[in-house]
Protein backbone atom coordinates (compact mmCIF):
# COMPACT_ATOMS: atom_id res chain seq x y z
CA UNK A 1 0.00 0.00 0.00
CA UNK A 2 2.65 2.41 0.49
CA UNK A 3 3.98 1.98 -2.80
CA UNK A 4 0.28 3.66 -4.52
CA UNK A 5 0.65 6.18 -1.55
CA UNK A 6 3.84 6.86 -3.19
CA UNK A 7 2.09 6.74 -6.83
CA UNK A 8 -0.61 8.84 -5.77
CA UNK A 9 1.45 11.86 -4.23
CA UNK A 10 3.38 12.18 -7.50
CA UNK A 11 0.74 12.47 -9.59
CA UNK A 12 -1.13 14.46 -7.48
CA UNK A 13 2.10 17.05 -7.72
CA UNK A 14 2.54 16.47 -11.56
CA UNK A 15 -0.81 18.00 -12.02
CA UNK A 16 -0.55 20.64 -9.48
CA UNK A 17 2.33 21.48 -11.01
CA UNK A 18 0.45 21.91 -13.87
CA UNK A 19 -1.96 23.97 -12.20
CA UNK A 20 0.48 26.23 -10.62
CA UNK A 21 1.94 27.13 -14.36
CA UNK A 22 -2.01 27.96 -15.49
CA UNK A 23 -2.42 29.94 -12.28
CA UNK A 24 -2.89 33.80 -13.14
CA UNK A 25 -3.29 33.11 -16.72
CA UNK A 26 -6.83 34.21 -18.87
CA UNK A 27 -8.15 30.71 -19.07
CA UNK A 28 -11.33 30.33 -21.05
CA UNK A 29 -13.79 28.10 -19.28
CA UNK A 30 -17.65 26.58 -20.14
CA UNK A 31 -19.96 25.78 -17.89
CA UNK A 32 -21.31 22.59 -16.99
CA UNK A 33 -24.23 21.76 -15.26
CA UNK A 34 -25.15 23.33 -11.49
CA UNK A 35 -22.92 26.55 -12.73
CA UNK A 36 -19.42 24.22 -12.15
CA UNK A 37 -17.19 25.42 -14.98
CA UNK A 38 -14.27 23.40 -16.13
CA UNK A 39 -10.95 25.17 -17.77
CA UNK A 40 -8.00 23.71 -20.12
CA UNK A 41 -5.66 23.40 -16.47
CA UNK A 42 -8.32 20.92 -15.56
CA UNK A 43 -7.92 19.25 -18.50
CA UNK A 44 -4.38 18.74 -18.36
CA UNK A 45 -4.00 18.04 -15.01
CA UNK A 46 -6.67 15.49 -14.96
CA UNK A 47 -4.82 14.08 -18.34
CA UNK A 48 -1.79 13.63 -16.88
CA UNK A 49 -2.52 12.54 -13.46
CA UNK A 50 -4.65 9.57 -15.34
CA UNK A 51 -2.13 8.72 -17.54
CA UNK A 52 0.35 8.28 -14.18
CA UNK A 53 -1.96 6.41 -12.73
CA UNK A 54 -3.05 4.14 -15.78
CA UNK A 55 0.75 3.24 -15.99
CA UNK A 56 1.62 2.32 -12.29
CA UNK A 57 -2.25 0.39 -12.17
CA UNK A 58 -3.24 -0.52 -15.59
CA UNK A 59 -5.71 -3.23 -13.86
CA UNK A 60 -7.39 -0.43 -11.42
CA UNK A 61 -10.31 1.43 -12.07
CA UNK A 62 -10.49 5.66 -12.25
CA UNK A 63 -13.14 8.13 -12.27
CA UNK A 64 -11.64 11.11 -12.07
CA UNK A 65 -14.04 14.42 -12.85
CA UNK A 66 -14.41 15.66 -16.59
CA UNK A 67 -13.53 11.78 -18.13
CA UNK A 68 -15.84 10.24 -15.64
CA UNK A 69 -15.45 6.52 -14.88
CA UNK A 70 -12.46 4.12 -16.94
CA UNK A 71 -13.97 0.61 -15.74
CA UNK A 72 -11.61 -2.13 -15.81
CA UNK A 73 -13.78 -4.54 -13.30
CA UNK A 74 -11.63 -4.08 -10.50
CA UNK A 75 -11.66 -4.13 -6.77
CA UNK A 76 -9.72 -1.12 -6.90
CA UNK A 77 -11.31 2.36 -8.19
CA UNK A 78 -9.06 5.69 -7.86
CA UNK A 79 -11.35 8.95 -7.58
CA UNK A 80 -9.50 11.80 -9.11
CA UNK A 81 -10.72 15.74 -8.31
CA UNK A 82 -7.67 17.36 -11.06
CA UNK A 83 -8.51 20.83 -9.67
CA UNK A 84 -10.70 21.11 -6.38
CA UNK A 85 -11.25 25.04 -6.24
CA UNK A 86 -11.66 25.46 -10.06
CA UNK A 87 -13.78 28.56 -9.69
CA UNK A 88 -11.21 30.32 -7.30
CA UNK A 89 -8.56 29.01 -9.67
CA UNK A 90 -10.10 31.33 -12.53
CA UNK A 91 -10.50 33.81 -10.43
CA UNK A 92 -7.00 34.33 -9.12
CA UNK A 93 -7.65 32.87 -5.47
CA UNK A 94 -4.71 30.89 -4.83
CA UNK A 95 -7.26 28.37 -3.05
CA UNK A 96 -7.19 25.10 -4.99
CA UNK A 97 -5.83 21.73 -5.13
CA UNK A 98 -5.36 18.28 -6.43
CA UNK A 99 -7.23 14.99 -4.49
CA UNK A 100 -6.72 11.50 -5.11
CA UNK A 101 -8.13 8.59 -3.10
CA UNK A 102 -8.22 5.15 -3.54
CA UNK A 103 -11.21 3.01 -2.62
CA UNK A 104 -11.22 -0.81 -2.42
CA UNK A 105 -14.32 -1.83 -2.74
CA UNK A 106 -16.33 0.86 -0.47
CA UNK A 107 -13.51 1.63 1.73
CA UNK A 108 -11.36 4.54 1.05
CA UNK A 109 -7.71 3.13 1.98
CA UNK A 110 -5.32 6.06 1.00
CA UNK A 111 -5.75 9.65 0.21
CA UNK A 112 -3.43 12.46 -0.57
CA UNK A 113 -4.50 16.04 -1.75
CA UNK A 114 -1.94 18.51 -2.85
CA UNK A 115 -1.99 22.51 -2.68
CA UNK A 116 0.05 23.47 -5.67
CA UNK A 117 0.85 27.26 -4.53
CA UNK A 118 1.97 26.29 -0.86
CA UNK A 119 3.63 22.85 -2.39
CA UNK A 120 2.00 21.02 0.67
CA UNK A 121 1.63 17.49 0.43
CA UNK A 122 -1.48 15.83 2.94
CA UNK A 123 -1.36 11.82 3.02
CA UNK A 124 -3.03 9.11 4.33
CA UNK A 125 -3.36 5.64 4.53
CA UNK A 126 -6.09 3.65 6.30
CA UNK A 127 -5.10 2.89 9.65
CA UNK A 128 -1.37 4.53 9.72
CA UNK A 129 -2.27 8.12 10.43
CA UNK A 130 -1.87 11.21 8.39
CA UNK A 131 1.26 12.98 7.05
CA UNK A 132 1.94 16.80 6.15
CA UNK A 133 5.01 16.32 3.64
CA UNK A 134 6.04 13.09 4.98
CA UNK A 135 6.02 14.26 8.14
CA UNK A 136 3.19 12.49 11.11
CA UNK A 137 0.50 14.42 12.42
CA UNK A 138 -2.48 14.55 14.69
CA UNK A 139 -5.51 17.04 15.05
CA UNK A 140 -5.30 19.97 17.39
CA UNK A 141 -8.09 20.10 19.54
CA UNK A 142 -11.02 22.85 20.13
CA UNK A 143 -14.18 21.94 22.00
CA UNK A 144 -15.67 25.60 22.39
CA UNK A 145 -18.13 26.34 19.60
CA UNK A 146 -18.22 30.24 20.29
CA UNK A 147 -14.21 30.37 19.53
CA UNK A 148 -14.39 27.70 16.50
CA UNK A 149 -13.86 28.65 12.86
CA UNK A 150 -16.14 26.11 11.08
CA UNK A 151 -16.18 25.32 6.88
CA UNK A 152 -19.04 24.73 5.31
CA UNK A 153 -19.27 23.18 2.12
CA UNK A 154 -21.97 21.89 -0.36
CA UNK A 155 -22.50 20.71 -3.83
CA UNK A 156 -23.75 22.23 -6.71
CA UNK A 157 -26.76 19.95 -5.98
CA UNK A 158 -27.34 21.69 -2.77
CA UNK A 159 -30.74 23.71 -1.94
CA UNK A 160 -29.61 27.59 -1.93
CA UNK A 161 -31.95 27.67 0.99
CA UNK A 162 -30.72 24.96 2.77
CA UNK A 163 -26.90 26.65 2.40
CA UNK A 164 -28.59 29.40 4.37
CA UNK A 165 -30.13 27.63 6.82
CA UNK A 166 -27.21 26.23 7.77
CA UNK A 167 -24.45 29.17 7.60
CA UNK A 168 -26.85 31.13 9.73
CA UNK A 169 -27.60 28.44 12.41
CA UNK A 170 -24.00 28.11 13.00
CA UNK A 171 -23.12 31.67 12.72
CA UNK A 172 -25.15 32.47 15.59
CA UNK A 173 -22.81 30.56 17.78
CA UNK A 174 -19.67 30.01 16.24
CA UNK A 175 -16.93 32.55 15.77
CA UNK A 176 -16.64 32.36 12.55
CA UNK A 177 -18.25 30.52 9.36
CA UNK A 178 -16.13 29.94 6.14
CA UNK A 179 -17.06 28.82 2.57
CA UNK A 180 -13.99 28.44 0.78
CA UNK A 181 -14.83 26.40 -2.34
CA UNK A 182 -12.24 23.75 -1.93
CA UNK A 183 -13.67 20.95 0.05
CA UNK A 184 -10.26 18.86 -0.09
CA UNK A 185 -8.20 21.91 1.58
CA UNK A 186 -10.49 22.34 4.18
CA UNK A 187 -10.40 18.67 4.90
CA UNK A 188 -6.74 19.27 5.70
CA UNK A 189 -7.24 22.48 7.62
CA UNK A 190 -9.66 20.38 10.11
CA UNK A 191 -6.56 17.46 10.40
CA UNK A 192 -4.31 20.09 11.39
CA UNK A 193 -6.84 21.84 14.00
CA UNK A 194 -6.12 25.58 12.12
CA UNK A 195 -10.14 25.13 11.97
CA UNK A 196 -12.64 23.45 14.37
CA UNK A 197 -15.37 22.01 12.93
CA UNK A 198 -16.92 21.39 9.10
CA UNK A 199 -20.42 20.72 8.14
CA UNK A 200 -20.48 19.67 4.06
CA UNK A 201 -24.03 19.00 2.67
CA UNK A 202 -24.48 17.06 -0.52
CA UNK A 203 -20.65 17.75 -2.33
CA UNK A 204 -19.53 15.79 -4.84
CA UNK A 205 -18.29 12.11 -3.82
CA UNK A 206 -14.48 12.93 -5.60
CA UNK A 207 -14.12 16.06 -3.78
CA UNK A 208 -14.64 14.45 0.30
CA UNK A 209 -12.97 10.91 -0.48
CA UNK A 210 -9.10 12.03 -0.16
CA UNK A 211 -9.98 14.59 2.29
CA UNK A 212 -12.25 12.12 4.94
CA UNK A 213 -9.16 9.77 4.77
CA UNK A 214 -6.63 12.11 5.67
CA UNK A 215 -8.84 13.61 8.67
CA UNK A 216 -10.04 10.75 10.15
CA UNK A 217 -6.44 9.10 10.18
CA UNK A 218 -5.49 12.91 12.14
CA UNK A 219 -8.02 12.02 14.52
CA UNK A 220 -10.97 13.94 13.46
CA UNK A 221 -14.65 12.99 14.48
CA UNK A 222 -16.78 12.70 11.16
CA UNK A 223 -20.84 11.49 11.47
CA UNK A 224 -23.41 12.81 9.69
CA UNK A 225 -25.72 15.41 11.27
CA UNK A 226 -27.34 13.45 13.72
CA UNK A 227 -24.28 11.66 14.79
CA UNK A 228 -24.28 9.09 12.98
CA UNK A 229 -20.70 7.05 12.18
CA UNK A 230 -19.20 7.91 9.28
CA UNK A 231 -19.98 5.83 6.02
CA UNK A 232 -18.37 6.49 2.70
CA UNK A 233 -22.04 6.85 1.04
CA UNK A 234 -22.49 9.57 3.24
CA UNK A 235 -23.63 12.69 1.50
CA UNK A 236 -23.90 14.66 4.38
CA UNK A 237 -20.99 15.36 7.21
CA UNK A 238 -20.25 16.76 10.71
CA UNK A 239 -16.81 17.03 11.30
CA UNK A 240 -15.06 18.14 14.21
CA UNK A 241 -11.71 18.12 16.13
CA UNK A 242 -13.37 17.41 20.19
CA UNK A 243 -16.44 15.81 21.04
CA UNK A 244 -17.77 18.88 22.85
CA UNK A 245 -17.71 20.57 20.12
CA UNK A 246 -19.19 17.89 18.01
CA UNK A 247 -22.09 17.54 20.17
CA UNK A 248 -22.75 21.75 20.12
CA UNK A 249 -22.43 21.57 16.43
CA UNK A 250 -25.36 18.48 16.55
CA UNK A 251 -27.33 20.36 18.67
CA UNK A 252 -27.60 23.45 16.14
CA UNK A 253 -28.13 21.52 13.27
CA UNK A 254 -31.05 19.38 15.03
CA UNK A 255 -32.82 23.02 15.49
CA UNK A 256 -33.56 23.42 11.39
CA UNK A 257 -35.36 21.39 8.60
CA UNK A 258 -33.22 21.14 5.76
CA UNK A 259 -35.87 18.67 3.62
CA UNK A 260 -38.87 21.59 3.90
Amino acid sequence: MQDLLKIASQASIAGGALLRGYFGQELPFREKAGSDIVTEADLASEATIRAILQTACPAFNIFSEEQGLTDKGSEYTWFVDPLDGTHNFVTGIPQFGVSIALVHYHKTVLGVVYQPMTDTLWSAMDGNGAQRNAMPFSVRQSEDIQRATIAYIQGYAAKKASAKVIQNALSDHAKRVVANWAPSLDWCLLAEGRIAGLVSLDSEREDQLAGTCIAREAGVLVTDFTGTAYDPGMTRFLATTHPALQAAMIKVLATIDLDE
